[in-house]
């Protein structure tokens, strides 16, 4: 029987003291193991007399080559140059350092028949305790992250075959590559056989790796298991499919949802706040700093207030003019996720994330509200997907990464430094784990910076200048110290975990399936994984931890999050939804599609059914019955889900925001008890609405401190409209009140509105 053919890669960095015995050793064991056999000495740039003994060896020995790189390229380069030259058909290698015995190649050549990487662990390793634990734990770290089986990934001693080994040649060029070949031998489904060999101690030279080689190799770990092993897709999946009749769709089904319904009452506090500050604004022809009740309010930049004003003055300071402000944010988030998923998944991708966003009720719900978070997450989501346009190349796209920049400073107009955090971070995170994206360098940062500064900075110079305790105010307090040491809205780090649970309702469910589809091993779904949807999957893990993080949370700050979402979300559905098998259910509609939709109508009727039981009861019977008949006809598909999902929403921004709003707003309260000039009382803190809605009524403040004040101003003017924090504080008022006053009035919501009238009976309450 004939024995084996082996070339054996041999390569030296300084190893003048041992490699002569390296060489020796091998031509020894390879001589009793193989009928024919080659050893590849790879001199790395050696700067001693390594390439010299070896040049000495070989003419002695006829079965060496010597194979020499001018400079030091590394040892994975020195491995490449070693297999590339190798003639036989199996291929080994080992260091110079002799702490193999090569005679165990004989437990590992016999394994190569039937695998085509035979791989060896050292039995007793006899290297320092140090050495040992960093093995230890990086071997751990790989089979995690990159699914290697093996216990000893960097054990220099393997044997390849040639066919094989062409498939996974290392492209690093330092100690990674062991990892590297490894983990392409894994992603190809090629077997991998493991051999125990012996291990002896290190007797001449140094070794070449250090502890500065640990960052080094997880520098090249993790951008490898995110570009090569996550996220190895290079084109778009789903490029055929609909283009602009479905984007116009979309659109209008976001103008719809956001345009809608604009005429429910403000509730307090913020909503009330944010639209009475610029209202006052513009009666006052205030432009630099917001105001409020005669007080400047530094609390946030004026860009929410700027676009309310705008909207005051095209249509008059009414409610539905302030809304209409979200309304715009709203859809260009829509319509900036419709552009950034066409370019990262294609036309399909595009439009399902956009009707995902679309359709999701936590992004539909929050932001339609009037707050500083929606417009917030217009400008990040334009930012980020400018940014991705600029970096997705080879080469830097400068307009685009400017107009990222600009869409930054737009944001720091909006709610301040975050804006830049939420983009800077991602970017900066996604050029290191994808080394093929275009290189920013310093002078691209510092672009960037200038130009989002362009945009914001001179708002901020120009209050510093004016108030020169905006600064520690603003940037201290409102920034840092709210995020470190919250002084209101104190929350634990889980508690975004529920409510995304819950507000991705329906979509929730397809969740598990995205999972596994970022947990599959092989290479070929890596190559189905885009390298968009890592960066989406970033961009929302970077946002949800940093929100978490911050010790102020309000379930408001999480709409920005929710287009990276849309978009990962977007990318499974472009995937599945043109698929179905005639006679069974298939697995994309059971996970998505009537599911979702039956899901989203049910909990719309539940949650109508609190304010109008016969409405409630009318789409849970639809819900289920929809589903039934899905059940039978599976191929309704997601086209009529998405259809019911947009109707559910609708009427639920018909009737069950607008409901909700009236239940917990004082509006109709104020224009039912207010009488023209009549003054407002508000107990224990100012009510915005009062202010907002009876702009011509005069407003009086009691703090809590002040309750005998306010019993006593109630005495002299008891015909006053009173304002009062419901629960507690109503009823210690209502105890405090002599008994010839009494409180008539209606609770809404958090805030009891009515008059404290003269009467010997006693206090009621309706």
């Amino acid at each position: 029987m004939a024995g084996p053919r082996l070339s054996l890669v041999l390569p030296a960095y300084n190893e003048q003291d041992g490699i002569r015995q390296a060489i020796t050793e091998a031509d020894d064991a390879l001589a009793r193991l193989c009928d024919a056999y080659e050893i590849l000495v790879v001199d790395d740039g050696s700067r001693d007399a390594t390439s010299d003994i070896a040049h000495d060896e070989a003419s002695r020995r006829p079965n060496v080559r010597v194979l020499r790189h001018s400079t030091n390229r590394g040892y994975g380069a020195a491995l490449r140059s070693g297999f590339e030259a190798a003639r036989f058909d199996l291929v080994a290698f080992t260091d110079a350092d002799c702490q193999f015995h090569l005679d165990d190649l004989a437990h590992l050549l016999p394994h190569s028949a039937n695998s085509p990487v035979v791989v060896g662990y050292r039995i007793e390793r006899q290297d320092s305790w140090r050495r040992r634990v960093l093995s230890r734990g990086y071997n751990v770290l790989a089979r995690t992250l990159l699914g290697t089986v093996v216990r000893d990934i960097d054990c220099a001693l393997k044997v390849f075959h040639r066919d094989a080994l062409t498939h996974i040649l290392p492209e690093s060029r330092g100690f990674f590559v062991n990892t590297e070949m490894l983990s392409r031998a894994r992603q190809r489904g090629l077997d991998i056989a493991e051999v125990g060999v012996r291990h002896r101690p290190r007797l001449r030279g140094q070794s070449t790796v250090t502890l500065q080689d640990v960052p080094r190799t997880l520098g090249h770990l993790l951008p490898f298991w995110w570009s090569q092993a996550t996220f190895a897709g290079t084109r778009p999946s789903g490029t055929d499919g609909p283009t602009f009749w479905a984007s116009l769709l979309v659109m209008a089904v976001a103008c719809l949802l956001f345009f809608s319904g604009l005429r429910a009452p403000l509730l307090e506090p913020q909503e009330a706040r944010y639209a009475e500050i610029p209202r006052q604004m513009l009666a006052q022809g205030r432009w630099l700093v917001p105001t409020l009740h005669g007080e400047d309010y530094l609390d946030k930049p004026p860009l929410l207030y700027w676009s309310v004003m705008t909207m005051y003055r095209l249509f008059g300071p009414y409610d539905w003019a302030a809304r209409l402000v979200p309304g715009i944010a709203g859809v260009g988030c829509v319509l900036a996720t419709l552009l950034w998923g066409r370019r990262m998944f294609g036309p399909r991708g595009g439009v399902c994330a956009a009707a995902v966003l679309c359709v999701l009720p936590e992004f539909v719900y929050r932001c339609r509200m009037l707050t500083f978070d929606g417009l917030l997450a217009l400008w990040t989501t334009t930012a980020l997907a400018c940014a991705w346009r600029a970096v997705e190349g080879s080469r830097l796209r400068l307009t685009w990464w400017l107009l990222s920049a600009v869409a930054c400073g737009f944001g720091m107009l909006t709610k301040g430094p975050v804006a830049m955090l939420l983009v800077g971070v991602p970017v900066g995170l996604i050029l290191f784990l994808a080394p093929s994206k275009a290189r920013v360098g310093l002078r691209g940062w510092c672009a960037f910076v200038l130009f989002a500064c362009l945009v914001a900075a001179p708002w901020y110079a120009m209050v510093m200048a004016a108030r020169p305790d905006f600064a520690t105010y603003f940037f201290w307090r409102h920034n840092i110290v709210r995020f470190v040491a919250p002084f209101d809205h104190a929350k634990p780090f889980w508690f975004y975990l529920p409510q995304l649970v819950i507000g991705l309702a329906p979509w929730v469910v397809l969740l598990p399936l995205l999972l596994w589809h970022l947990t599959t091993r092989p290479r070929r779904a890596a190559l189905r994984r885009p390298a968009g949807l890592g960066f989406a999957l970033l961009t929302f893990g970077w946002m949800l931890l940093f929100f978490s993080l911050a010790g102020s949370k309000r379930p408001v700050y999480l709409v920005p999050l929710l287009p990276p979402l849309a978009l990962a979300l977007g990318w499974l559905v472009a995937r599945y939804s043109p698929r179905f098998t005639r006679g069974s259910v298939p697995a994309e509609w059971v996970t998505g599609g009537g599911l979702c939709a039956g899901t989203a109508v049910a909990l719309l009727g539940i949650s109508t059914g609190v304010i109008r039981i016969e409405v409630g009861l009318t789409l849970i019977g639809a819900a289920l019955a929809g589903l039934a008949y899905m059940f039978a006809r599976p191929r309704l598909g997601w086209a009529g889900s998405f259809g019911l999902l947009v109707g559910a929403l609708y009427l639920g921004v018909l009737h069950v925001l607008p409901a909700y709003n009236d239940q917990y707003s004082i509006r109709g309260e104020l224009r039912r008890q207010a009488k023209t000039g009549q003054e407002v009382v508000c107990y224990p803190i100012r009510y915005d609405s009062a202010s907002f809605y009876l702009p011509q009524n005069p407003v009086r403040v009691f703090e809590k401190s002040r309750t005998r004040d306010l019993i006593a101003h109630l005495e002299a003017k008891p015909g006053a409209l009173l304002l009062v924090k419901s629960g507690p504080t109503l009823e210690r008022l209502i105890e405090e009140l002599p008994p010839t006053l009494r409180f008539v009035g209606k609770r809404s919501g958090a805030i009891a509105v009515g008059r404290v009238e003269v009467s010997p009976v006693g206090l009621s309450v309706r």
